[in-house]
């Protein structure tokens, strides 16, 4: 018998007043993604738990995927956005009941958060070395040939006042083990990076400045990956699946699950296009759902809220790239019949990474292509994406517990 199982009736009964004092400390409830505009944008899941939850700050723009895109965009000069999904008592047992909840082959890195319930909850070393070894080979499987996977150190913890004194100094002894075992799981495996292995000179994240401090130092290892796959002649892995149409079934189910062709109407969505109008001057600008052979208008400012065919709305065309159309003169469209001779738009995405919409901005009269800030686009989009997943309360990501664990 091993010391660790020794003291679990211990780490049980303390577990549980960690939980109780967590279950006060202030975490995010808005949207699971920061973007960071820029051309060429990567994409990075953060996944799991501990410092992916968020403890100590209100926003993810303060949290650990917020700071992380921010790094990442300074680094590398591209776009980035950061998804984070993440569960309060995650363990690397547990966490590959997450990995279906995502399009994992959509993610550039993937940056694991994993170990902290392992932690406190004392998990032998060989039972972690067999969890974690599962899980990072399930994420391989789930995810490209070219996505990185990055398992973060399990130190500095998270830890309440219920963890501190002798109990918590037992608790990092055994994180230390722990990430031990971690660092050599990830060595024997391809694309897979262990980081911030016992780093001391980071304080647990519980600030804004502690959050930006860790991203700080994951930025560089992992930028350096994200620009060999940047610098490709010809898009691969994750990028390549991106620029490709959805499967039609997959995204109209998508589409169906999120329920918001029966939501009514959003006043905060109206706001968010009239400042789309104002911004690119046109005169039109709508929030649209392709639903089957017709284009329905979930909000439009400027223009009526009406149904278009499929065949004649550009929505079709834009849910089947990666990243804005834009139609300067659509004269020769069929579009051009409803007296639209500009059409500029965005995919919108499902929770679960489907193209199921369109932000379209209208006019009556042609544009220079090269004048639209396809940037601009893409941001107002995101808002657009965040108020619709709040509509359909999409949980962030710090939701409910996957059971009844420490972190």
């Amino acid at each position: 018998m091993q010391v660790t199982d020794l003291l679990a009736p211990l780490a049980a009964r303390w577990g549980r007043r960690v939980r109780d004092e967590l279950d006060v400390v202030p975490h995010p409830f808005d949207s699971p993604r920061q973007i960071v505009a820029g051309p060429d944008p990567d994409r990075v899941l953060v996944l799991g738990n501990g410092p992916a939850i968020g403890f100590g700050v209100l926003t993810q723009e303060l949290a650990l995927p917020g700071r992380l895109a921010r790094r990442l965009h300074d680094v590398t000069g591209r776009g980035v956005r950061v998804d984070v999904l993440a569960r309060r008592g995650t363990t690397a047992a547990l966490a590959p009941r997450l990995v279906d909840e995502v399009r994992m082959t959509h993610y550039d890195a993937v940056v694991l958060c994993i170990g902290s319930s392992d932690a406190y909850n004392l998990l032998p070393e060989e039972r972690w070395r067999a969890d974690l070894a599962q899980l990072t080979d399930i994420l391989r499987a789930a995810t490209t040939p070219t996505t990185v996977v990055a398992v973060l150190g399990i130190r500095p913890l998270q830890r309440p006042n219920a963890a501190l004194g002798r109990a918590g100094r037992l608790v990092d002894a055994h994180a230390t083990r722990l990430d031990r075992v971690a660092a050599e799981v990830c060595a024997r495996r391809t694309g897979v990076l262990h980081l911030l292995d016992d780093d001391a000179a980071l304080e647990a994240p519980r600030t804004p400045e502690a959050y930006d401090a860790l991203a700080g130092r994951i930025a560089p290892a992992l930028a350096s990956e994200l620009d060999l796959l940047a610098a490709r002649p010809a898009p691969s892995g994750a990028r390549r699946l991106r620029d490709a149409p959805d499967p039609e079934a997959d995204r109209q189910q998508a589409l169906d699950r999120t329920g918001l062709l029966e939501s009514g109407s959003n006043p905060r969505l109206d706001r968010l296009l009239r400042s789309a109008k104002e911004l690119f001057g046109i005169t039109g600008a709508a929030v649209t759902f392709v639903d089957g052979d017709r284009v329905v208008m979930k909000a439009a400012v400027g223009m009526p809220a009406i149904e278009l065919p499929r065949s004649v709305a550009p929505c079709d065309r834009t849910i089947r790239r990666n990243g804005a159309l834009v139609l300067g003169d659509t004269r020769t469209e069929r579009i051009a019949a409803e007296g639209w001779l500009f059409y500029a738009g965005h995919p919108l995405e499902s929770p679960d990474g489907y193209r199921i919409g369109a932000l379209c901005l209208l006019d009556t009269r042609p544009h220079d292509p090269l004048t639209v800030d396809r940037v601009a686009l893409a941001e107002v989009a995101a808002r657009i994406e965040s108020e619709l997943w709040a509509e359909v309360g999409q949980p962030t990501g710090s939701s409910a517990p996957l059971r009844a664990a420490v972190g």
